[in-house]
């Protein structure tokens, strides 16, 4: 697994060292644009952070690999909530109410979600994200082949790991930033000893106001602990390890936490033509700069359901059902499911009218992310159906494979990377056509083999190109 911390000017990468179990910095480049500066202009967002990432795999291998994502709180908002036990029946109504009171429409904006500690009693505490931000962070991780597994905030990193009486530090610039989840909830202050943000005052928080001395942060204590870059990467590799609970906006929009556990419950049913008012509401917010405590989460009524995949909820009883009713299946056989679902699912998007309107198209594992750069209920993010497991008892080397491609047209370009896939010795293939018939027609030989896993599909409307990423089992 990757490790990548998000600052509002750097894009970072670390890796863990498995034999010592410690972290070390990769590479670090640094953004064209401030994102804070940018995080309303869609178009631009995106490039900035393609543009970080190619630098960055210019001297790192980034394809096929996982990653987690923190990201500074400086690019985030963070809002309290108090919501008595009465009114916590209809919790996600009320807490909706109580904001969109409080903020009018910026609540549209931010991508929200929500956690309460046991600590914190009735309050509950909110980190907002741009939408924009969000959602060009995942296109383009995912451009590079990487699969997103945590996006989370640094404030939720620091704070898993030290009591209520401590307080999390971080430093940027001369400016430090200084965290705390106690009895009365999540507190943040900031401020500095020097500059003209001399002292320090609260941002967001129910307690009162700490006094700090520069002897306080400047000298080791078990009071302020101070958190740089690596420290933040080690606390959430073990967070990670011990499957702790931590925001993530990887996960649904709404209550994610609830007493120190994960919140899960059962998630309504909405028919087709609410699910594109939904998208189409999370998608419309032109979200402006906002600093730590000015927004936060409206978490609607129908809080619970996945806005990240888009597939259709279930009630306890339908999954219960479900789970009993479908056999095991080995994760090889997962993946070449997935595989010829998303290779059905570009075959019926190429072919369909709407076409012309898609800018790209990002299908990974069974995930499906449509951007048409307009809220014209097309886009958005869905899984793949999945079929039947044919059977085929045919398989095909990288070798052959290269030469059908070159054969269907001498300007597809490949590229061959040797690794594993599920501890099997692998080929993995990056293929670029120049149109979507060639990439079909390629698809369509992929699905004769069972050694052929599609893993990827990238389409990029402004060149006309897709490019399929391919592991090729070795026999």
């Amino acid at each position: 697994m990757l490790y990548f911390i998000v600052h509002s000017d750097t894009l970072s990468v670390f890796k863990k060292s498995s034999d010592i179990d410690s972290v070390h910095l990769e590479l670090k480049v640094k953004f064209h644009h401030n994102l804070i500066s940018i995080d309303n202009n869609s178009k631009l967002l995106s490039s900035v952070i393609a543009q970080a990432l190619d630098e960055l795999g210019e001297k790192i291998d980034l394809e096929n690999k996982e990653a987690a994502i923190a990201i500074d709180d400086s690019i985030l908002s963070h809002s309290l909530s108090n919501i008595s036990k009465k009114k916590q029946s209809n919790l996600s109504e009320n807490i909706k109410e109580e904001l969109k009171s409080k903020w009018k429409e910026l609540f549209k904006n931010y991508f929200s979600i929500s956690e309460s500690k046991k600590s914190s009693k009735n309050i509950f505490h909110t980190v907002g994200m741009n939408h924009y931000l969000r959602e060009k962070i995942k296109l383009n991780f995912n451009n590079f082949g990487i699969d997103i597994r945590f996006l989370v905030p640094i404030s939720s990193v620091v704070l898993s790991g030290i009591k209520s009486t401590q307080y999390a530090v971080t430093k940027s610039s001369r400016i430090y930033s200084i965290f705390n989840y106690s009895k009365k909830g999540f507190s943040v202050h900031s401020g500095s000893f020097t500059g003209k943000e001399k002292g320090f005052k609260r941002i967001i928080g129910l307690g009162n106001v700490i006094k700090i001395k520069e002897k306080d942060l400047k000298t080791p204590n078990l009071k302020y602990i101070i958190f740089n870059d690596i420290k933040v990467v080690e606390f959430l590799a073990k967070i990670i390890k011990d499957s702790t609970p931590i925001l993530n906006f990887v996960k649904p929009f709404g209550v994610q936490i609830l007493g120190d556990e994960s919140h899960s419950k059962a998630k309504m049913i909405l028919d087709k033509s609410d699910y594109s008012y939904l998208f189409r509401y999370l998608q419309s917010g032109i979200a402006g700069i906002l600093t730590l405590g000015l927004l936060s989460l409206t978490l609607v009524t129908i809080s619970d359901v996945d806005f990240v995949y888009n597939e259709t909820p279930l009630n306890v009883q339908e999954v219960s059902e479900k789970k009993q009713s479908i056999p095991s299946i080995s994760r090889l056989d997962k993946y070449r499911i997935n595989s010829y679902a998303i290779i059905d699912e570009f075959f019926i998007i190429g072919e369909s009218d709407n076409m012309s309107k898609i800018q790209s198209i990002v299908m990974i594992d069974n995930r499906i992310s449509i951007d048409t750069k307009s809220n014209d209920g097309i886009g958005g993010t869905y899984i793949a159906k999945s079929s039947k497991l044919p059977f085929i008892d045919q398989s095909m080397s990288v070798y052959d494979l290269i030469t059908l491609v070159s054969n269907l047209d001498n300007a597809n370009q490949f590229k061959r990377i040797n690794g594993s896939f599920l501890d099997m010795a692998s080929d993995n293939l990056v293929i670029r056509c120049d149109s979507i018939d060639i990439s079909m027609k390629i698809l369509e030989s992929i699905k004769q083999y069972n050694n052929l896993i599609l893993r990827k599909i990238a389409y990029t409307k402004s060149d006309n190109s897709v490019h399929l990423y391919v592991t090729v089992l070795r026999s």
